[in-house]
């Protein structure tokens, strides 16, 4: 057995990651059989090591989050155990068992299997070491298709294929979900987790599932923003600043914090706290304390439901042209852009301005990315559970037509690998799908560096050079 001195836990996630043991007839420290579907997106920020993952637990399919540690006995070193954003965890993979308990206790109570690797890899672990060495010295812009001419037809379609695939696989992650939580809680939390943007997309959920939206539902904008700033930790009177008001500030902050005082989760023990929230190096604008009065918008608008604020409007593209599915999008996204009203107007915080007032509380890009990347995947899942053919197509004919998101990381890296300045992105017609599809393509096989497997090599995206004869 290697010194455990010599290894660390981004080892362990790595070989998680990677898959690097011996996935067959594996069995948790309890006895129970695990299969791996899908072993998650490796997470850089606060919270569980990855996330989406999809397992069979003794036949079963759970879709959660995975934590590693070196030691079982991390969990509760690290007090995850009283931790509610670790909630979601449905493994607790380590490389050494060293403690005494089968299973490892969440802080809602519930027990989660425990997975160790040590006497399952799949290479010995000198030679794990040494390939790790290896990838940490090779450049890791390599890619096989930078630099060569592109077949634009196969290109255009090989992405279209990813980006359905992507769809139907986040479809997937939501029927999995739907063992915890109804289709209202589960949009709920997909609009909230969206909201937080990278850093405040933990803090987003947690609150989501603190306050359920069966909490919320039919309460009155103010209400439901006073319950969403108590829960959240982000109330003046929550902050151990100091801070003088002026007599605005003041006005609202007293109403606010009276109507909190009022309600039903004022009176139980446990809530966050502000630390747990990002603001430094945020645009004013995406503050959480914007996106808070959004979200009570939103849901005190639909008064009983969340979802049939929007099936009916999707439902409408099914036999829709292209002038009409343009209408349905603008009023998906209407529905998801609030525009500010009294306090919100001038203000992103407590306290604080905001430099274009009366500027939306969520703006277009945002809903945008909300309707492709939740919205219409828990859409699919609805349709396929009642069966309704009507309601699948009206979505695929949707997400086929949605013009192109914001750019990000993922999309900029792909076109830099795979486009040039003789073949320019443009020629495939930039969508919201070929840019699901890049994100697929990152994440099932660039990140993972499965060239080999390349989807744009295999499925004739690259012009094969001739071989020339003497």
């Amino acid at each position: 057995m290697a010194d455990l001195k010599n290894i660390d836990e981004n080892f362990v996630q790595e070989v998680w990651n990677e898959q690097r043991f011996l996935n067959f007839d594996l069995k948790s420290i309890d006895g129970r059989s695990i299969q791996v579907l899908k072993p998650g997106l490796w997470n850089s920020d606060e919270g569980p090591d990855f996330v989406h993952a999809e397992l069979l637990i003794d036949g079963d399919l759970y879709a959660g989050d995975v934590e590693i540690h070196i030691n079982s006995s991390g969990w509760y070193n690290h007090k995850h155990h009283l931790d509610p954003r670790y909630n979601r965890v449905i493994l607790h993979v380590v490389y050494l068992n060293d403690d005494i308990n089968l299973r490892t206790r969440l802080q809602n109570g519930k027990r989660i299997p425990t997975l160790e690797i040590l006497n399952r890899l799949d290479a010995p672990i000198g030679d794990l070491f040494d390939e790790r060495r290896e990838s940490q010295e090779t450049p890791a812009n390599d890619c096989r298709v930078t630099g060569k001419t592109l077949r634009i037809e196969s290109v255009q379609s090989i992405l279209n294929d990813l980006g359905q695939e992507r769809l139907l696989g986040k479809a997937d992650v939501m029927r999995g979900m739907l063992a915890r939580v109804d289709f209202e809680q589960l949009l709920y939390e997909g609009i909230m987790e969206a909201l937080g943007y990278t850093k405040n997309r933990k803090p987003f959920r947690e609150l989501a599932q603190r306050v359920p939206l069966s909490e919320l539902l039919g309460k009155s904008d103010e209400s439901i923003q006073a319950i969403l700033f108590g829960v959240s930790g982000l109330l003046p009177s929550q902050s151990q600043q100091k801070t003088e008001w002026n007599e605005v500030d003041r006005k609202f902050i007293k109403k606010l914090e009276s109507v909190w005082e009022s309600t039903e989760q004022y009176k139980k023990p446990t809530r966050m706290t502000t630390e747990q929230w990002h603001f430094a190096k945020m645009r004013p604008a995406n503050y959480p304390s914007r996106r808070i009065p959004a979200i009570a918008q939103i849901i005190s608008r639909c008064q009983d439901t969340l979802m049939m604020d929007f099936l009916p409007l999707i439902e409408g593209a099914t036999t829709a042209n292209q002038r009409t599915l343009a209408r349905i999008r603008r009023q998906l996204q209407e529905r998801l852009t609030p525009a500010p009203v009294g306090y919100w107007e001038d203000h992103s915080h407590f306290g604080k301005g905001i430099p274009q007032r009366g500027a939306a509380l969520i703006g277009m890009a945002r809903a945008s990315d909300i309707i492709v990347n939740i919205l219409l995947p828990i859409v699919l899942a609805w349709a396929e559970q009642t069966q309704s053919p009507k309601l699948t197509e009206a979505v695929q004919r949707l997400y086929d037509s949605y013009p192109k998101l914001q750019e990000n990381r993922i999309t900029q890296q792909i076109e830099a690998q795979i486009f040039s300045q003789e073949q320019p992105i443009k020629l495939i017609s930039p969508s919201a799908k070929k840019q699901q599809g890049a994100i697929y393509l990152d994440g099932n096989f660039c990140s993972s560096r499965l060239c080999d497997l390349c989807p744009v090599i295999e499925g004739g995206g690259v012009v094969k050079e001739q071989c020339t004869s003497i």
